[in-house]
Parts: C-alpha cells; sequence; structure tokens
C-alpha cells in the first residue's frame, strides 16, 4: 500500500512541476519539433511571396536598381491594358495549351488504362514501360522533342517526307517545326506535353479500374449492354470522382508548364509559345523589369487561387457523396 502511495505521490508531483522541468515532455516538444519546419515554409513560401506581391506595387528594374519607387496600381493598370506586355495573349495560349494537353492526354490514358487492366502476357513489364515517358525529366523530354523535330536530320521531318500514298508525296519539303509564324512550334510543344503526362492518367485511371465492381460489369452484360454501353454507364460513373480531380490537377499544372516549353522554344518563335510562366520569364530575368514580372505572377496567382477553390470544392462534393 505504501509503494502505490509513492507512486501516486510521485505522479502529482510530476504533473505539478512546471513545463519546463518536464524536459520534452510538454510545449517544448511541439515548438522544437514544428521550428524547422515552419523555418524552411516560411522561407521558400511566405517571404518569396510576401516579397513578390510587394514588388508588384514598385517600379523595380534590374536595369536601374537604385531608381525603385512605390507605384501603386499602375503596374497592374499597364499589364492588362498594355499589349507590350502580351500578358492577355500569354495567358490565352497557356489556356490553350493547358485545355488540349489535359484532354488529349487524358483520352490516351485512359485508353492505355482500360488495355493494361486486361490479362496481358508480361502485364507487369507493359505497365512499367507505360510509365517511362512520365518519369524522364522535363529537360530530356523536351531536348528529346527538340531533336526529333529538327528540320535537317530531325526522324519525324524524316518519317513525313517518306510517306508515299501512290506517288503523291503531302510533305516534299522538310517541316520548320520552329520556324515561321510559330503554328508548327505550337503544335510540337503541346505533343512533347502529350507524350510526357499522358501516363500519369494512365497510373491513375488503372489504379481507379481496379476498384470497378466486377458485379456490376457482369450484371451489365446480363442486360445486354455492349462493351460501350458497359463503359459509359458502369465504368465512367465508378471513376467520376478520380477523373475530376486528376483532370482538374493536370490542368492546374499545364497552365504552370515551364521546362517543356523554354527548353525548346523559349517562348518563339516571336511569342508563339510565350504562355504566361515563359512570359513573366522573359519579362523578369531577359527584360529585367522585375515588377512587372512581379505583377504578373501576382494576377496569375489570384486565378490559379479561383482554379484551386473550384478544386476543393470539386473534393469537398466527392467526401459529401460517399
Amino acid at each position: 500500500m505504501s509503494l502505490i502511495n509513492t507512486r501516486v505521490q510521485k505522479s502529482h508531483a510530476f504533473r505539478n512541476r512546471p513545463y519546463y522541468g518536464r524536459g520534452l515532455n510538454g510545449p517544448l516538444l511541439f515548438w522544437v519539433l514544428l521550428t524547422p519546419s515552419l523555418i524552411l515554409f516560411i522561407g521558400i513560401i511566405f517571404y518569396p511571396l510576401f516579397n513578390t506581391i510587394l514588388l508588384s506595387f514598385q517600379s523595380l528594374n534590374l536595369a536601374d536598381p537604385l531608381d525603385n519607387n512605390w507605384v501603386g496600381l499602375k503596374n497592374y493598370v499597364d499589364v492588362l491594358t498594355r499589349p507590350t506586355y502580351n500578358f492577355w495573349s500569354s495567358a490565352g495560349f497557356s489556356l490553350l495549351f493547358s485545355v488540349v494537353t489535359t484532354c488529349v492526354s487524358f483520352a490516351i490514358g485512359f485508353l492505355f488504362a482500360i488495355i493494361l487492366n486486361q490479362r496481358l502476357r508480361f502485364q507487369m513489364l507493359w505497365r512499367g514501360l507505360a510509365l517511362i515517358p512520365w518519369v524522364i525529366p522535363y529537360v530530356v523530354v523536351a531536348y528529346l522533342f527538340f531533336y526529333m523535330y529538327n528540320s535537317q536530320y530531325g526522324i519525324i521531318n524524316q518519317l513525313l517526307t517518306s510517306i508515299n500514298i501512290l506517288g503523291w508525296h503531302p510533305f516534299p519539303q522538310p517541316l520548320a517545326w520552329f520556324g515561321g509564324d510559330g503554328k508548327l512550334a505550337v503544335v510540337a510543344v503541346i505533343f512533347a506535353s502529350i507524350w510526357n503526362k499522358f501516363p500519369f492518367f494512365t497510373l491513375m485511371l488503372l489504379a481507379g479500374l481496379q476498384t470497378v465492381q466486377q458485379d456490376l460489369l457482369d450484371a451489365a452484360t446480363v442486360d445486354g449492354a455492349g462493351m460501350w454501353g458497359r463503359f459509359w454507364h458502369v465504368i465512367v460513373p465508378q471513376l467520376r470522382g478520380i477523373i475530376v480531380v486528376v483532370t482538374t490537377l493536370q490542368f492546374i499544372w499545364s497552365l504552370n508548364e515551364f521546362t517543356i516549353i523554354y527548353s525548346m522554344t523559349q517562348g518563339g518563335p516571336g511569342n508563339a509559345t510565350n504562355n504566361i510562366i515563359v512570359n513573366i520569364y522573359r519579362t523578369g530575368f531577359m527584360n529585367q523589369n522585375i515588377s512587372i514580372a512581379a505583377t504578373m505572377g501576382t494576377i496569375w496567382l489570384i486565378m490559379l487561387l479561383l482554379l484551386t477553390n473550384f478544386y476543393i470544392r470539386v473534393m469537398e462534393g466527392k467526401a459529401g457523396s460517399q
């Protein structure tokens, strides 16, 4: 009995001790573990974000960094109204690029997911090979396609010029993919991005196909539904949540595409492939107009926040329906 009383007294004495006397068992442990992450988070995200917004209200130019004044909303008015900064044109190309790459990548990825969901010989090998375009670094993908599109020795021009349909050559001359009015350059960067991104959809949708209830497919077959009927009325409804999430994510990521486009064309020829992220880079670091670039980035951030809000609402709706 005395032993129990001694342990109880020690327990009460420990609880009555001040927090600093408990080592790392109190709130001190919480702050010790949280502080490194907070410092990293503030240094990488909050400070650059705050500084970017602050610069958007100034007139900082790297050509004359000492001549920096507070200009208020002037930069925002200039970016939104003056065609010199090419904001709306680059935003339009970003939207076009994102919509096309997301839709086509989704279609190809869904097709591959359905094929890889079947019982195939060397199934794991084919699934692994399907992911190769996704795991290759963006810069490698960009330079790979840059040389494939080369007008003199690129394999794509070699294949196109070799087409012979009953003596008719639809492409008698090599195409200048990165010249002219830039329309072919747009096709080139979009195709490279599609090749790089479709395995993401393949992986996500293949995982979703594993969860489709076989009983529903069997019941649809008994009811007389063909392959298309089972796909449209059974598989698609079962994957609706996954489809919305992955397409929304990929759409937002494609809006921020930089590496593939800049490595292949640097936004050219002219401004043909100058999406908003490349435009911000060119304005800030090539034209040395830091404040205008910060203004573009801030406006683009607001637009992306609206898309993120839509994504969160979609996720909440999905969670509420489960």
